[in-house]
């Protein structure tokens, strides 16, 4: 993560934005103020947003983590699907 002033964002926003999106770079651009913001790819907030949806629920969290732990230890279950 890197960390740039507002005057060096405004001035090398579109190159900015390149890396943000092609490189899923993320920048912390701060005021004179000393207020900040991060600045992220539409993808990467779409991906925390879900995230945080799946895990809002404590039936779905448990599920999720379940699985990561049985993943975790090789741990499958293999299902044949009728198609």
């Amino acid at each position: 993560m890197q960390a740039i002033l507002y005057s060096q964002a405004r001035n090398n926003l579109r190159d900015i934005i390149n890396q943000v999106c092609d490189n899923f770079e993320e920048f912390i651009i701060t005021t004179k103020d000393k207020q900040s913001a991060i600045l992220i790819s539409q993808s990467e907030y779409n991906s925390m947003k879900e995230t945080i949806y799946l895990l809002s629920s404590k039936n779905n969290r448990d599920r999720l983590l379940d699985a990561v732990e049985q993943i975790d230890k090789v741990n499958y279950l293999k299902k044949e699907i009728d198609v």
